[in-house]
């Protein structure tokens, strides 16, 4: 099992190295994404609407620091689903569909720590990798209190991103192994955005709709977004307490019905 992490650090960091542009692109786009979200509506009235406006949305009085540091934080959370729900789908499909190195794995471990690793390893290496951004900013911001705030942020995203990555897996198994489908990001590229919008991070909650919103609730990202909405603005400990909570019980679950699909999936593939 320790060679299996390995490999797949290994991996993650030569893919790092390999693809360093498309991390770049994937800094920019959400500092654009939050510069834009305040300033671009901006062009249309000014920017003290703007910010009055926002905080009429999240309920307290706001800054134009606070908006776009609320902009900005919530921006890690959409990187996050979109790479981790997308990649441990998509790997997992491709190394026993695609390039079918199923007899490699079983020949040096099971099937189920395999998946776990994969799962939950991946999107913890990943994470820092695709929030960097965030640091020079915050700190940019708020200075030494944005690298606090970043590194809280971090914690909520990482043990987030480990969820979400058990969470993905409930689709990646019966997917990859109980299926016939050959196009498997047309699933994850529906899952990740119906998350999203569910989660409330595009649209305002109360305008999502109720089958988004219940789908959107099996997942931390909801309570994520909360957290770090509390996060950027100081009022953290009462809301990170309640996102352990949910996130402990949901963990658990995808972790127990992850282990079962798992387990029944190797049998299957033994089998041939």
């Amino acid at each position: 099992m320790l060679n299996i992490a390995k490999a797949v650090i290994y991996r993650e960091v030569a893919w790092f190295r390999r693809f360093l542009a498309d991390y770049i692109v994937s800094w920019i786009l959400p500092l654009l994404f939050a510069t834009g979200l305040v300033f671009l509506p901006a062009s249309l009235s000014n920017i003290d609407t703007v910010v009055k406006r926002m905080s009429v949305l999240y309920g307290v009085e706001l800054s134009l620091i606070d908006a776009y540091t609320v902009s900005l934080v919530l921006t890690g959370i959409i990187s996050v689903v979109a790479a981790v729900v997308n990649d441990v789908m998509q790997t997992l499909f491709a190394e026993f569909r695609f390039m079918d190195v199923s007899s490699m794995i079983l020949e040096s471990t099971d099937l189920k720590k395999y998946i776990a690793i994969n799962a939950i390893l991946r999107p913890a290496i990943m994470t820092p990798m695709l929030t960097l951004y965030l640091a020079p900013m915050l700190v940019a911001i708020h200075g030494l209190e944005g690298l606090e705030m970043f590194l809280i942020i971090e914690v909520v995203l990482l043990t987030s991103a480990i969820s979400l990555g058990i969470f993905a897996t409930l689709f990646a198994v019966p997917l990859t192994f109980y299926t016939r489908i050959s196009r498997p990001w047309t699933v994850s590229n529906i899952v990740a955005p119906a998350i999203l919008a569910g989660a409330g991070i595009y649209i305002p909650l109360e305008l999502a709709p109720l089958a988004l919103r219940l789908f959107a609730s099996l997942t931390p990202v909801p309570y994520t977004s909360r957290a770090l909405y509390a996060i950027a603005l100081k009022g953290f400990p009462q809301e990170l307490k309640s996102f352990a909570v949910v996130l402990v019980m949901l963990t658990a679950a995808y972790i127990t019905i992850s282990g079962l699909l798992s387990k029944y999936a190797e049998a299957r593939v033994r089998r041939g």
